[in-house]
């Protein structure tokens, strides 16, 4: 299977060593399960599910913790530090799809970075090739950008200097060839 749960899992404790076991820069839980699925079939794995296998998960009422800056960013920050380090430059769809996630923290990934290197861990593409080539990534002609117009404000893509990754402003719309909104 391309990705399992990241807390209901069988592996041999030496190989999980040898991954470098969990990311413990992240924080509680979210996100993990991506985290060490890319990272086991990236680096000479693999997952496999055993179909007479049984697991029992108890669900709490109530966290017995607390979630730094509540769950959804906590989501976030995991998923972010899961995108830098394994995803290559397939994180701007990460990115496209999770908005919210630019511009926050995500911690110091350089020890994840150089895990990855010493594991000589292949790519993701190779990843999305191999292990889920069923998976429909977005081609150039799938992503379009250009204005917005409604009234007089224009809703626009553009990267701004000093960001990695486009961002959306809303101002007056002044020297812009916009689209029409179909709801003004």
């Amino acid at each position: 299977t391309p990705i399992i749960a990241g807390g209901l899992f069988v592996i041999d404790r030496s190989w999980f060593n040898h991954l470098g076991k969990y990311d413990t820069a992240m924080d509680i839980w979210g996100g993990e399960n991506f985290e060490i699925s890319f990272r086991v079939w990236q680096c000479g794995g693999s997952l496999e599910i055993l179909p007479c296998s049984r697991v029992g998960h108890v669900f709490r009422k109530k966290h017995p913790y607390i979630f730094p800056e509540g769950n959804a960013n906590t989501y976030i920050k995991n998923t972010r530090r899961t995108a830098e380090v394994w995803m290559d430059e397939f994180r701007l769809f990460y990115y496209s799809a999770r908005p919210a996630a630019r511009g926050k923290s995500y911690g110091d990934i350089r020890g994840r970075e150089e895990l990855r290197k010493r594991l000589k861990c292949k790519s993701f593409k190779w990843y999305l090739d191999n292990v889920y080539p069923e998976l429909k990534v977005p081609d150039d002609s799938d992503s379009q950008s250009g204005v917005i117009r409604q009234r007089q404000n224009c809703l626009e893509s553009r990267r701004l200097e000093g960001q990695e990754l486009p961002g959306l402003t809303l101002g007056p719309c002044i020297g812009t060839k916009a689209v029409p909104a179909i709801n003004q």
